[in-house]
């Protein structure tokens, strides 16, 4: 018996060993019976460029607009209305990476200040071809209730004035 249980603990050793990388504890986890919650979370983020209170800056440009990067610290909301209940603050970075196309590289981190999730983050990053409807980028971790967070997020564009966005956030995260 014994020996069972210590042929069984090396079977795990090794496959936690040919597994590697990040997501082993995702594995071991589950397979634990310990189990991941999936939590489904609605916001919309307001991102101003051109404004009194600007949330978006432009840091470099590029010719015909690749290598612009712009550094946000976006509100984030409930609703799509400007006056709709904050609840943090988007801040990170987007990155104009394509030649042609106004695709974007998006990299931030969702602070949440408010509500059930109030002392938690996000971290967000992926492509955004700005031409399509919905887009997918990808949740890489998270702190606080998200801790070893994994998921992705789908976004959409709500409205565009100008150069200002609202753009509306269906996030899958697993934790």
């Amino acid at each position: 018996m014994a020996t069972q249980k210590s042929i069984n603990l090396s079977l795990l050793a090794v496959i936690v060993f040919l597994v590697g990388g990040t997501h082993h504890h995702h594995l071991l986890a589950v397979g634990m019976g310990m189990g991941m919650k999936e939590t489904q979370i609605e916001f919309y983020m307001h991102d101003v460029v051109k404004a009194l209170n600007v949330t978006a800056v432009k840091v470099t440009d590029g010719p015909i607009g690749f290598g612009m990067i712009r550094v946000i610290d976006d509100s984030l909301t409930e609703g799509p209305q400007s006056n709709s209940r904050e609840l943090g603050r988007a801040r990170g970075m987007y990155v104009q990476d394509s030649l042609s196309g106004v695709n974007l590289l998006l990299v931030f981190t969702v602070v949440f200040q408010a509500g059930e999730h109030s002392g938690s983050t996000l971290s967000l990053q992926g492509q955004d071809d700005t031409n399509d409807k919905q887009r997918e980028i990808s949740i890489v971790g998270g702190t606080g209730h998200f801790r070893h967070a994994t998921g992705h997020a789908i976004l959409e564009t709500q409205l565009t004035i100008g150069a200002n966005a609202i753009l509306k956030f269906n996030a899958t995260v697993l934790h």
